[in-house]
């Protein structure tokens, strides 16, 4: 059997070292915003102005950085599936 790097630590790794704003969303749809401070095999450590947190991996449904919805919106300028498309927006039924 091959080694192979882990994917998940990697990438939060990268997002402590680059001090870059997460939402890090549980798998019981609560949504934390900050920092990551530290990365390790069982948990993460999330800064925010409430202070630091210890959050289990096994809870963890999604770690993105706090700009990437606003980019991809952006750069496709459509509507992700659950907006409405704009020229409904604002219309009362």
């Amino acid at each position: 059997m091959t080694s192979h790097p882990c994917v998940q630590g990697g990438l939060l790794r990268t997002h402590v070292k680059d001090k870059t704003t997460v939402n890090v969303f549980l798998v019981n749809a609560i949504r934390l915003t900050g920092q990551l401070v530290c990365v390790d095999q069982i948990a993460v450590l999330p800064e925010s102005g409430l202070g630091v947190q210890i959050v289990f991996n096994n809870a963890i449904s999604t770690a993105m950085p706090v700009n990437v919805k606003d980019a991809a919106r952006n750069s496709t300028e459509a509507p992700m599936s659950r907006d409405k498309p704009n020229h409904l927006r604002g219309r009362v039924p």
